[in-house]
């Protein structure tokens, strides 16, 4: 079999397992998210075309977007950092510079990601990883800012894992104008039909197919696109042959489930929302009648007074003095029972929150908290309702974030627009991996570097018994564990290497000090000796100098 009947077997395969989940996800949007996933047909349609939306409430929709942004802020927050680089060998972190060049590292990685649209994407992903139950995010390399990315229409796509539930193959489906196709694949590359339309009506939409795959069979020690280790391929409809054929040193999709499900494209929240929200909108549909009885009711009134009757506002019709014209229904049972049905509105709007996860992000000030409760117990329930997410992050980061950052270090380290490594790195091999210090990623790591926080009270408590227990602790070491679980910048911790450096430094100029002290105490030992012996020379001479004048009186006295 050559590859391009390979590839289009492969191709009917995969289409295959997606099959019972179209359905659902096109229920899915019509009632929770009609802006997203793009079905059968529908790729083709004319732009502005819009999908038949069932809900008369947006109450699912409002619910869908603050969990979607609540994720997108507590996981990948633009405004502040959520992932840092580190070296596989903690000891490299250690050597002199080494945390100021990851810091730098960091700096540029998130320059791409900020340059290449990767937040407008993971919005769009959390958005269809909840209403959808699985979400697909694509990066490709760009002149303008070395990666771009873009969030895949749900329904656009195929997915094929391996054993292990990682993604081994995406088959996706868009629809490219012939003139777009001729601008990146050449006019030579295009089969005749859509080399007709190239010439006839090159704006019309021709549906593109691209494959990418696990390579089997390759050279590892050759870099060409026939040796990468994923294989690439798109293609027309109508062609019999490939647009273009390459490769990716890195799979550029990645892909996520928020629960297991009968296929592999799983479910997710918007499942469980589902019959939330058809009874709220079928509640509110009733509401509005209910409403409309009260403010316009049906009424009786003689049949002689048919098609005379004015019931517009500030309508008139004149009638005779007995006839009186009623609501044909006692309308006070509709306008008791509308407080109970806008009651029961709230209370299902209230679990869609919880469904959809809006509930979990929800933010309450430190100052509207309830009085009973302290601000310790209440960053407590706070870290515990985050906790909740915690069975869907630990797939969300190894199979998306983590191969994400990944490609992307390796992206720029390829092209060469990675900062120098410090002198004394350059003989280790600089292996990284990614460490995530998001807000949601600290809320589910604070309980270690709380543990820590307990150990040393307790410490401290003994040390007052006992100062001999402080040996047992490494006080080094519990500063780099409160910093890794705070997720504090690199560069304000000092490497161990940098810390022993400035302890031999203080240690030699203490030394040198009490040195000095030592020599300055002795001279003036000395000086103050020295003293002591003047003085006594001094006094021995005066005393001889007395004597000496004495002797010299008595001679005057016996002369005279």
């Amino acid at each position: 079999m050559n590859k391009w009947a390979d590839v289009q077997s492969f191709a009917e395969h995969i289409k295959g397992e997606r099959t019972r989940r179209e359905e659902e996800w096109l229920e899915l949007s019509r009632w929770i998210c009609p802006y997203r996933g793009i079905f059968q047909g529908e790729d083709l349609a004319p732009k502005g075309t819009r999908r038949n939306h069932k809900a008369f409430l947006s109450t699912t929709t409002q619910a869908l977007l603050r969990g979607a942004s609540g994720i997108t802020s507590g996981m990948t927050p633009r405004n502040i950092s959520w992932f840092e680089p580190e070296f596989d060998t903690p000891d490299m972190a250690e050597v002199s510079e080494a945390r100021v060049w990851l810091d730098e590292v960091d700096r540029r990685m998130k320059n791409v990601l900020a340059d290449g649209g990767f937040y407008q994407a993971i919005q769009s992903f959390n958005t269809d990883l909840l209403w959808a139950g699985c979400a697909l995010l694509y990066s490709e390399m760009s002149p303008v800012s070395v990666l771009r990315f873009e969030c895949v229409q749900v329904g656009t796509f195929y997915i094929k894992l391996d054993a292990d539930g990682r993604l081994d193959a995406v088959l996706r489906t868009m629809a490219w104008t012939p003139a777009r196709i001729a601008e990146t694949f050449g006019r030579d590359a295009m089969c005749e039909g859509t080399r007709q339309k190239l010439d006839k009506t090159p704006y019309d939409y021709v549906r593109v197919t691209h494959c990418v795959r696990r390579r089997d069979i390759r050279d590892p020690g050759k870099v060409d696109k026939q040796n990468m280790p994923w294989e690439s391929y798109f293609w027309e409809d109508g062609g019999t042959d490939f647009l273009h054929e390459g490769g990716y040193h890195e799979m550029p999709y990645f892909f996520a489930a928020w629960h297991e499900g009968q296929t592999a494209y799983g479910t997710g929240p918007g499942d469980e929302a589902m019959p939330d929200s058809r009874q709220i909108d079928m509640m509110e549909h009733t509401k509005l009648e209910g409403l409309a009885k009260l403010t316009r009711p049906p009424v009786q009134y003689p049949q002689f007074m048919k098609d005379r009757l004015r019931l517009e506002p500030g309508g008139m019709t004149p009638v005779p003095q007995q006839v009186q014209i009623t609501p044909i229904m006692d309308l006070r049972p509709y306008s008791a029972s509308l407080q109970y049905l806008q009651q029961e509105i709230q209370n299902v709007g209230q679990r869609l929150e919880k469904e959809l996860m809006a509930s979990i992000f929800a933010s309450m000030p430190l100052d509207q908290r309830p009085k009973d409760m302290s601000a310790t117990e209440f960053l407590e329930r706070k870290r515990e309702a985050l906790q909740q997410l915690g069975p869907v992050i630990s797939a969300y980061e190894p199979n998306v974030l983590t191969p994400l950052l990944e490609r992307t270090a390796a992206t720029l380290d390829r092209a060469a627009l990675l900062p120098p490594p410090p002198p004394d790195l350059e003989s280790y091999p600089i292996i990284m991996k990614m460490q995530f210090v998001s807000p949601l990623a600290n809320a589910l790591r604070q309980t270690a570097s709380e543990t820590t926080r307990a150990l040393i009270q307790d410490v401290m408590a003994l040390a007052q018994l006992d100062p001999q227990v402080l040996d047992k602790v490494d006080i080094d070491q519990v500063v780099d564990e409160l910093a890794t679980g705070l997720g504090v910048p690199g560069k304000v911790i000092r490497a161990d290497s940098d810390v022993e450096q400035l302890r031999q430094m203080r240690a030699q100029q203490q030394a040198m000090m009490q040195q000095q002290a030592m020599m300055q105490q002795q001279a003036e030992t000395a000086a103050t000796a020295a003293g002591g012996i003047n003085d006594l020379a001094g006094a021995a001479q005066s005393i001889d100098s007395m004597m000496q004048g004495g002797q010299d009186g008595n001679q005057a006295r016996d002369y005279q």
